[in-house]
């Protein structure tokens, strides 16, 4: 083979091996990786909030404002209450009002005398009754209480065999009178308050606008 022939050949495989590592270079360059887009908060998640962020509703305008929460469940829970506004508002007011409750469902025996309930007794313990005793006071005096229950389905089968055993077991909705404990307070209208911790920590209170009251 002529030398023009080898410097040809040459000059061939050159440009062939040039554009091979030209394709290579490309196919491997390193491609910038898609930014995986986040989803959204799901909007039931607790949000946290900041206490300057947690602001009383009032209609605006200016002058002072009052409002009260309530009820409290007890007596710490107003102390704490009060700590927490003390410092936003221009006057406190603490008070206590009582309520009927609710406390579940009572199964009892009624008798006419001490005698009677007594003899009640002796006959439930005789039948293999547990769990019961006298009332010795109040309005229900010598009732022969045998079971309070929370849910009324407990309370129907207990009172089903009772009754299943010859007593005339009776089922009520047993009611206490409970104290409620409030705390009012006096602020300039737009004020910020940390209210709604106060209300978050006591089930069943609420924050409402209330009419100012005088000092």
């Amino acid at each position: 083979m002529s030398a023009g022939a080898w410097r040809w050949l040459a000059a061939v495989l050159l440009v062939a091996n040039v554009g091979l590592l030209v394709l290579f270079v490309i196919g491997t360059s390193e491609v910038e990786p898609e930014q995986a887009s986040i989803p959204p908060l799901d909007p039931e998640l607790p949000r946290l909030e900041l206490v300057n962020e947690l602001t009383v509703e009032s209609s605006g305008g200016s002058g002072e404002a009052c409002y009260s929460i309530g009820p409290l469940s007890s007596l710490l829970a107003q102390e704490r209450a009060e700590d927490r506004l003390r410092p936003f508002a221009l006057a406190l007011r603490s008070r206590q009002t009582r309520a009927d409750s609710d406390r579940g469902w009572w199964v009892y025996l009624t008798a006419g005398n001490r005698a009677e309930a007594v003899g009640l007794t002796r006959r439930l313990a005789e039948a293999g009754v547990e769990d019961f005793y006298v009332v010795t006071s109040g309005d229900q005096e010598n009732t022969v209480s045998v079971g309070l229950y929370e849910e009324i389905e407990n309370a129907r089968a207990r009172q089903a065999r009772i009754r299943a055993l010859g007593f005339r077991a009776q089922l009520e909705v047993r009611r206490e009178i409970v104290p409620q404990f409030w705390v009012d307070y006096r602020i300039v209208v737009g004020e910020r308050t940390p209210w709604r911790f106060i209300v978050r920590g006591s089930p069943g209170s609420r924050h409402r606008e209330i009419p100012c009251w005088d000092d």
